[in-house]
């Protein structure tokens, strides 16, 4: 019995791309239709659907089933704003928090450069610099050799 009020002409999304800006919805129509100058959309006339018509003529039990049915569809949106704003809101907080580690981390790398640099000016041994610096001997012969 449900089956009987899915309509495309209730799809929430055309509504929400149309229903405000009918000017969008002439021009995709004209689009599509490659229309001549003369033949081009330029108003639109709403006519009853026949989902209205059908609606006139239900009895109480097939209207209440009916906007039950759209007060369920209504939550079932709520639902999935709310899961979708949620995942978006965690996904950031993510992002931020890895970016910061990332950005900690880099920085306490170009540091490590920094002092390996001047250790490096000052004649010390590699095992001391690694052992200090927690760099690597590639890491240290690649700074000798741009010095």
């Amino acid at each position: 019995m449900v089956m009987k009020y899915l309509d495309p002409k209730a799809d929430l999304t055309f509504k929400k791309i149309f229903g405000n800006h009918p000017d969008r919805l002439k021009n995709l129509l004209n689009t599509l239709q490659s229309l001549n100058e003369d033949e081009l959309i330029r108003q639109q006339q709403y006519l009853p659907t026949t989902e209205e018509l059908e609606i006139s003529g239900f009895t109480d039990a097939e209207l209440r089933a009916y906007d039950k049915f759209w007060d369920s569809v209504s939550v079932e949106r709520t639902l999935l704003d709310d899961r979708y704003q949620k995942g978006m809101e965690e996904g950031m907080e993510k992002g931020r928090a890895e970016g910061i580690a990332e950005g900690i981390e880099e920085g306490m790398s170009q540091r490590s450069l920094e002092i390996a640099r001047k250790m490096l000016a000052k004649g010390m041994d590699e095992a001391s610099i690694m052992d200090m610096t927690g760099l690597t001997a590639e890491e240290i012969k690649l700074l000798k050799a741009e010095m």
